[in-house]
């Protein structure tokens, strides 16, 4: 029965999804499946990404993630099937593929008529070459709407020969195949979901250090705490928004006050004179938490709580907390706190999810608290009414709607095609936004208004590459101008605009303005720079079929800017 629930949720999702975007539900499942994996928007998707077409040997995406910084690079191959099942044909073809990606030879691979395909074995291939293959991590995964608990033996033993061969020998620096049905797409559901509810705090601690106040013990991979809160702190952290998230993981949420226990309780928690006991007579609470670290500031004693879930004591803190908030909560209430940092899901009854299952943290994340980013957060705010969205996920927790988001990586990758006159760097080299070459000259020397110009800018070409993709035949020489040529387009239009007024941080705010209105000027502009982009193709004898190759490359925009120079010397 859960399996069909499950499932039945999905398709709703699945068929709602094709609707919207009206397109058939086959590949509504594969666009459903990549924005809850790699919590993207569709809007956001790297069409590029998608594989799926002739010759593609039952791959449908290839993603390939690069992390300078961290010298890593995440390649994602993925199949998507809505069927019900799981075929050991389909997982045979997935081998080959994987053979073709990893083993063939270039002349080989080249032979490919699947662009997006030898693109992505192209681009795969080059970050080998840079980055080595111990350091390339590689998940696999076949995804369909089946039961993992059905998938046959021939099926797994397939499954187990393509790990076999790839992890075996530390090829790479990992490498897994993961069969997706019902239930780990309802996980990855989830989480993502729990992920607006994840609460970090610093919670205030009684702490003496002449005496035994706090208890530390580890075992077996897990480090414990035992320590002691007052009332108030506990009830202020239950405060914590969303309310009552952080009771996500306890088995009962919060009865309020109409029971006997939870009336005692407040009743304890309230009397002057029983409150002094409240320590003895109460059990406490548990907590679990991804990491926690202590503080010893005698004048500022706490821990550090990062991801944590009160999966015992519910009913004892809401209390506290109705009676804080009532103004009636005794000052000599104190608290036991049993905290573990676990990393073992049976420990905590696989209710809290799992911390090796969690989004990784990316350059991007560690970036997000910088001094700077704050600054520019408020600056746009105060002068543009957007939101600069400096942590992933922070404007949909905030209730932002979307069109007035600002995106930091898409605003950095726009600054560098347009401000830094390199678009190549922007389209196939993203990750560069946050390493130690771009990302001082994007946000602490570039001036605010150019990140919202450029951000603006950008989504205006975007929007409509990805239109032309949908709606133009794939022979048709525009479509591959405006959907692969987005960054340089952008570089062009700003070029453009500029000749006719040069913009400052005053008559920037009209001109994004004109932008997000769609103003005629803007659509007439835009097309000017989409006539000069598709000059400089052919003025270089490109295919104009196939220019993502071209637009991968220096020399596209080293041809731009020798273009653009020549005009403005004729003019």
């Amino acid at each position: 029965m859960s399996t069909e629930l499950k499932r039945n949720f999905i398709e709703e999702e699945i068929s709602d999804l094709a609707f919207e975007l009206n397109i058939k539900e086959d590949d509504a499942f594969m666009y459903w499946f990549y924005m809850q994996h790699f919590g993207e928007d569709y809007e956001d998707i790297d069409l590029d990404d998608i594989v799926d077409g002739s010759g593609e040997r039952q791959i449908d995406i290839i993603r390939v993630d690069i992390d300078d910084s961290n010298q890593k690079v995440d390649v994602s191959i993925i199949q998507i099937k809505n069927t019900q099942g799981f075929s050991s044909n389909v997982v045979n073809s997935m081998a080959a593929g994987l053979r073709l990606v990893f083993s063939s030879k270039r002349s080989e691979y080249e032979k490919i008529s699947n662009t997006k395909f030898k693109n992505r074995i192209s681009d795969i291939r080059d970050a080998i070459k840079e980055y080595g293959n111990n350091n390339l991590f590689v998940s696999c995964y076949f995804v369909t709407l089946g039961d993992e608990a059905d998938i046959s033996q021939e099926c797994i033993e397939n499954a187990q020969l393509i790990r076999s061969q790839y992890s075996d020998g530390e090829v790479f620096g990992n490498f897994e195949f993961i069969f997706a049905g019902v239930h780990e797409l309802d996980r990855i559901v989830n989480l993502k979901r729990s992920e607006t509810r994840r609460v970090k705090y610093d919670l205030p601690i009684i702490y003496d250090a002449n005496r035994a106040s706090i208890i530390e013990f580890d075992t077996q991979g897990i480090r414990s705490l035992l320590c002691t809160a007052s009332g108030a702190h506990l009830a202020q952290l239950a405060q914590t928004q969303p309310r009552d998230a952080v009771f996500d993981a306890n088995v009962r949420g919060n009865l309020g006050l109409g029971g006997r226990v939870n009336k005692s309780i407040y009743e304890s928690a309230t009397n002057a004179i029983e409150a002094k006991n409240f320590w003895f007579m109460n059990n406490g609470i548990t907590m679990v938490c991804e990491s926690f670290s202590i503080v010893r500031d005698p004048d500022d004693p706490k821990v550090k709580l990062d991801n944590l879930q009160i999966i015992n004591g519910c009913q004892t803190t809401s209390t506290i907390r109705s009676a804080f908030e009532d103004g009636a909560l005794s000052g000599d209430v104190k608290v036991q706190i049993k905290i573990y940092e676990a990393k073992d899901r049976s420990f905590i009854n696989k209710i809290v999810v799992a911390t090796n299952n969690q989004n990784a943290i990316g350059t991007r994340d560690l970036h997000a608290n910088d001094e700077i980013q704050g600054l520019i957060q408020r600056h746009i705010e105060d002068n543009y009414g957007l939101f600069y969205e400096r942590k992933r996920g922070e404007a949909k927790s905030n209730g932002v709607p979307k069109q007035n988001v600002i995106n930091m990586e898409k605003a950095g990758q726009a600054y560098i095609a347009i401000f830094k006159r390199s678009p190549t760097i922007s389209r196939a080299q993203k990750y560069k936004v946050f390493s130690q070459e771009y990302y001082s000259d994007i946000f602490e020397k570039s001036k605010p208004w150019q990140l919202v110009v450029a951000h603006e800018i950008h989504k205006f070409c975007s929007a409509r590459g990805r239109k032309a993709y949908r709606d133009l035949e794939a022979t048709d020489p525009e479509r591959n101008i405006y959907n692969y040529g987005v960054f340089h387009i952008s570089r062009i239009l700003w070029w453009v605009l500029e000749r006719e007024t040069k913009v400052n941080s005053e008559s920037a705010k009209e001109l994004v303005s004109k932008i997000r209105m769609e103003s005629p000027y803007i659509e007439d502009s835009y097309n000017e720079a989409k006539e000069h982009m598709k000059a400089i193709a052919e003025k270089h004898n490109e295919s104009l079929i196939n220019l993502n190759n071209y637009f991968k490359k220096s020399n596209s925009q080293q041809d731009i800017n020798r273009y653009l120079k020549d005009l403005e010397e004729s003019s």
